[in-house]
């Protein structure tokens, strides 16, 4: 097949334009090959490459140097040939394919689910010579249809009733293709003017705006067919706006479940979701936690492995009954136990379905194993399930303990590895796991299936951080900071701020090859998923790094950064002592006796554990860290509650040191130490003015780049609609960084991201490129808000927000606050099950505070919350209930 590629770019002199290919269809742009164009002047572009036979071929361009390294890429559409016969001579005329201004419509959430349709044929003609054209149109409703007219009569001489019909191709791409009439193209140019126009579901016209396209026919040689690929058309991009649901997978309750939420539950859940006539539904992470097999365990965000998916999450019916009746008896018994508890026994449950599992192994595992099934989902995961079995088998043997203390596995070795697992009493444990990943790959992948049917797409949860006692830090440690912890600056829900515990990221590293690891935890999403929220998305402009020596998040620090040596802090403060004294807890001596009462501040001082320093009544303590005082011996040298008054007091630290550099932090929220009580009002002055300037100011540069660098490289892989989780401490660039990639943000009436006169934020100006909601699983729920708002507040509340003037039932009230959220420009309206049924009175079975699913101040926190009804029992006895949410979805004009 032989093929002469076309394009336009007006480029400048060294620059040239490169065509690059996949070498298969499923190939990321690490398995390409690329072809410099000719320039033929006037800002044309063309080659022709004799290609082999397939049955597409997709490609994009870019621009780049002479020597082929890339300056400017398209955005990630790929221009793709139809179907060819092999031995004919094609001509393309591209156009250079921009991010679109409604870049989320090419979301497989949306495109493919939302406003899904059937493929049809390429399209093309039979007859030779043929003339085609495509041009992507993702946003088109089923019953709408496109079509094309133009100029000449082949087109329909721009009569709407004579417009011909395009074909649906996938992903957002429409094509047509004509029989060529015979000398056309052959040896004079031919031009022809044509438009796109939409029939719309009422049996109107909708044309492009502006000026008519142009397709000129080549000259001077035969072509078996001609090809035009427009990109997209000229209409002003369309407003998309829908709803959903979210609920963490394992409160979701059935009639059938065992004591939690499971992929039959999640069925169960869409049916819900569509009956609601919404289509999302948003869930938090449901990758495996499986470490110590206790409450700990329970914690979502804490995943072994950012591929595995939770065990737990196994449907037992899918698999069938157990060969024994009486232990199959045995098993739902004790399940029906669980199913009735108010909230998840997640120890419990995880052993009982664990013991279970075994016996369905025993009975089906071998035969499943050798099926041409396993054996597809084996090659296209071998390169992440062989390291999770090894891991899960070795984790087994050292119950509780890190693979830290894994005598003789202390690193990961994958030659040695390899061989362990062929020991036969190794292989079976190997197998198991291989098994049980199989099995809920298959189940995901079945409810990812039915969803699309009922045009609800899954939206995923990617966690910011992984576990530092996981498969990923084990088999790759140099990809992370393990000497540091991940978290977040203080808040108003946590005025600690917050130490999360995971190992941080060696971005730079990983920038080495392009961010392959993160490239692969993206696509690996698209299995699964139609959407997912990215957890924590300042982590990808910066992170707050918490030191492993320390446990509260106020002595982190953000990286990257810029921090200041000391040299320049002490010009910068303009105090007549040495800063150094401000790298350490630096505390007056009445602070100490209020904290630990004079007895026990005269015996410290004897006993040297606290230092004096150069400024009278101001001590240094000895042990610095506040992992030092969790050690057994200074327990019982001090006491417990001395040790745990010592650690607080590290905290007034006025300078952190940053590990990368010679530089220091200020410590944020010093204005609430003790030490910035004793400083004298210049002090305080100047410290006020570095620290926010610091804060606020001194990194948006640094961190915009930081972000455009890290998340485009990692956008351009993926086709799933990618939401924001951007709430807290954001940089002042976070808004046009997630406005450039078209990154959805999140959106709360009660976190507004600027400053407002009443404080809260107004959802009619939420950015239509946004998720809007009213509670998150990290703070109260609608109702828990209520309840906890002061009278004066709630009463300010109506008045300013709701301009409500007459009294107002409770329920009516959160009635009017779905339905503002609702009647924002937000793209999808998704709120937490909770929030959703505050609008029926008859469904407040718990407590508002109850409905809190995590505590962030709470590091022990146990995620156990279950729905107080099934899923099934919503449908059947409250049909007012959903009858209420399709009226208000109608009434905002939502989809």
């Amino acid at each position: 097949m032989i093929v002469t590629f076309s394009i336009e770019y007006r480029a400048l002199p060294n620059e040239r334009i490169w065509l690059q290919r996949q070498l298969s269809p499923d190939s990321s742009l690490d398995a390409t090959e690329a072809f410099p164009l000719e320039d033929l002047g006037d800002g044309r572009w063309q080659t022709t490459l004799d290609l082999p036979h397939t049955p597409s071929f997709s490609y994009n361009y870019y621009l780049g140097d002479p020597e082929g390294k890339p300056l400017r890429r398209e955005w990630r559409i790929k221009h793709t040939l139809p179907s060819t016969t092999e031995g004919k001579h094609l001509f393309t005329q591209d156009r250079w394919i921009d991010q679109p201004a409604d870049a989320p419509s090419f979301s497989r959430a949306l495109c493919d689910v939302l406003y899904q349709r059937r493929g049809e044929a390429d399209g093309l003609t039979s007859s030779t010579p043929y003339l085609a054209f495509s041009v992507f149109a993702p946003s088109l409703r089923p019953e709408e249809g496109l079509f094309i007219s133009g100029a000449s009569s082949l087109l329909g001489s721009w009569e709407a009733d004579e417009a011909l019909p395009l074909s649906y191709l996938g992903q957002g791409r429409w094509m047509i293709s004509l029989p060529l009439p015979l000398g056309t193209g052959l040896g004079e140019a031919v031009a022809l003017s044509y438009k796109y126009l939409i029939r719309t579901a009422e049996g109107g016209w909708l044309w492009e705006e502006g000026a008519n396209r142009e397709a000129v026919l080549p000259t001077g040689a035969s072509y078996d067919g001609i090809y035009f690929q427009d990109s997209f058309l000229h209409l002003p991009t369309r407003s998309i706006r829908t709803a959903g649901i979210v609920a963490p997978l394992f409160s979701l309750r059935s009639e059938q479940d065992w004591g939690i939420g499971d992929f039959a539950t999640l069925r169960e859940a869409i049916d819900l979701v569509a009956e609601a006539e919404m289509h999302a539904l948003q869930l938090l992470p449901i990758n495996d936690t499986t470490f110590a097999r206790d409450k700990g365990d329970s914690y979502p965000y804490n995943a072994i492995s950012v591929d595995a998916l939770h065990p737990i999450y196994i449907d037992p019916g899918e698999l069938g009954a157990l060969a024994d009746p009486t232990l199959q008896q045995a098993f739902e018994e004790e399940a029906s136990e669980l199913r009735s508890l108010p909230q998840v026994d997640y120890p419990r449950v995880l052993a009982l379905k664990e013991r279970y599992l075994r016996l369905a192994f025993a009975e089906r595992g071998s035969s499943e194993l050798a099926s041409p099934d396993f054996s597809a989902f084996f090659a296209e995961s071998e390169h992440w399930l062989r390291p999770y079995a090894l891991y899960c088998v070795l984790r087994d043997q050292h119950p509780g303990s890190p693979p830290s203390l894994w005598a003789g596995w202390e690193q990961y070795d994958a030659l040695r590895a390899k061989t362990f697992a062929e020991e036969p009493e190794v292989r079976e444990e190997i197998h198991y796991y291989y098994w049980l990943q199989f099995v809920l790959d298959r189940q995901l992948r079945a409810v990812r299936r039915y969803a699309e049917e009922k045009r609800v797409f899954l939206k995923g949860d990617l966690p910011i951080g992984v576990a530092p006692h996981g498969v990923d830090v084990w088999i790759a440690p140099s990809l992370f900071h393990t000497d540091q912890s991940a978290g977040a600056p203080p808040d108003d829900f946590a005025a600690d701020g917050q130490n999360w515990g995971f190992p941080t990221y060696d971005w730079e590293r990983m920038q080495l090859d392009d961010f392959g690891w993160w490239r692969k935890r993206f696509a690996r999403q698209a299995h699964y998923f139609h959407a997912f929220r990215i957890d924590h998305i300042l982590g990808f402009f910066r992170i707050w790094e918490v030191p492993r020596s320390e446990h509260s998040g106020l002595l982190g620090h953000f990286h990257p950064a810029l921090p200041y040596t000391l040299g320049e802090w002490q010009e910068l403060l303009g105090v007549d002592f040495p800063v150094e004294l401000l790298t350490q807890p630096l505390i007056h001596r009445a602070d100490l006796a209020e904290v630990l009462g004079e007895k026990a501040l005269e015996a410290l001082g004897q006993q040297g554990y606290l230092k004096e320093t150069s400024l009278e009544n101001f001590y240094h303590l000895l042990h610095t860290k506040q992992c030092d005082y969790d050690q057994p011996q200074l327990k019982e040298a001090l006491g417990e509650e001395a040790c745990l008054q010592l650690q607080r007091l590290c905290t007034e630290t006025a300078l952190i040191r940053d590990p990368y550099s010679e530089g220091y932090h200020p410590r944020i929220a010093l204005e609430r130490s003790r030490l910035f009580g004793r400083w004298g009002a210049e002090l305080q002055r100047r410290w006020q003015a570095v620290s926010g300037d610091f804060f606020y100011v001194r990194h948006n540069e640094l961190f915009q780049q930081t972000a455009l660098r890290r998340l485009g490289a990692l956008i351009e892989h993926t086709d799933l609609l990618l939401c924001a989780e951007d709430l807290g401490m954001i940089p002042a660039t976070v808004p046009a960084v997630l406005e450039a990639l078209q990154i959805l943000s999140l959106e709360l009436e009660r976190m507004p991201k600027s400053f407002t006169p009443t404080g809260w934020a107004d959802p009619k100006a939420f950015p239509s490129r946004s998720i809007a909601t009213t509670s998150t699983h990290d703070m109260p729920s609608l109702r828990g808000w209520w309840s906890a708002l002061p009278k004066s507040e709630q009463e300010r509340y109506l008045s300013e927000e709701l301009k409500q003037e007459e009294p107002l039932s409770e329920e009516e009230l959160y009635r009017k606050i779905v339905a503002a959220h609702l009647d924002s420009p937000a793209l999808a309206t998704i709120l937490p099950l909770s929030d959703w049924m505050s609008l029926e009175h008859r469904l407040w079975l718990t407590s508002p505070e109850a409905e809190q699913i995590n505590h962030p101040e709470d590091p022990a926190q146990y995620w156990s919350y279950r729905f107080p009804l099934s899923i099934s029992s919503l449908r059947q006895h409250y049909p007012e209930w959903l009858t209420l949410i399709k009226q208000l979805i109608s009434h905002s004009q939502r989809i």
